[in-house]
């Protein structure tokens, strides 16, 4: 059996759950879609709570996935302390205006793992993952002393990561916030975790 097969399987199932949610995958669905018959799926995924619990953590980990790989070419190219901090807010000015869908999804999958402790462990595997990524992007610049001196990395970029996915608060909910303030609020925060005053 091919890997292809996994991920076309798995594909299709986050196309389902991103479009209509969890209650609405079908396995017939996912089956079509992805040209495989359900032996196939079974032996990947067991049975539709795994192909689920496999679709949600793809779910909470693809975007992240690909946000880490962009942090990390960008924070290369810094050559001073000053060109990361400006590096950085860009960074989150961005993931701020343009990361709406990615932090329904990721708290969505969350909440799903709730009474779900397989998937509850993968979440918090994907969350080790995740920060154990920042935390070897920004090793070198603490090194460097481009960071706020004694920084705890772990806790900051654990921090860091929450506050960012904290937005989805007023993207689906308080319509009295001004967006642009909440920005200004969180990027200040971010800039005095990382680098101090």
């Amino acid at each position: 059996m091919s890997a292809d097969n996994r991920t076309r399987i798995l594909d299709h199932a986050v196309e389902e759950i991103d479009a209509n949610g969890e209650a609405s995958l079908r396995i017939i669905s996912v089956l079509k879609a992805a040209g495989v018959t359900p032996p196939v799926l079974y032996n990947y995924f067991g049975s539709r709570e795994g192909l689920v619990i496999a679709a949600q953590i793809e779910r909470y980990t693809r975007q992240t996935r690909s946000d880490i790989a962009v942090i990390a070419r960008e924070v290369a190219n810094c050559e001073t302390g000053e060109q990361l901090r400006q590096t950085l807010v860009d960074i989150w000015r961005r993931s701020l205006a343009e990361r709406s869908e990615s932090r329904w999804r990721r708290t969505s999958g969350f909440g799903s793992a709730y009474a779900r402790p397989d998937l509850e462990a993968a979440v918090a595997q994907a969350q080790d993952e995740i920060v154990k990524g920042l935390v070897e992007i920004f090793e070198p610049c603490a090194e460097r002393g481009w960071l706020r001196p004694g920084i705890d990395l772990v806790s900051t970029v654990t921090w860091h990561h929450s506050v960012l996915i904290s937005r989805v608060f007023i993207e689906h909910g308080v319509d009295q916030v001004d967006p642009d303030e909440w920005d200004r609020l969180t990027i200040d925060a971010l800039e005095r975790a990382f680098f101090g005053t």
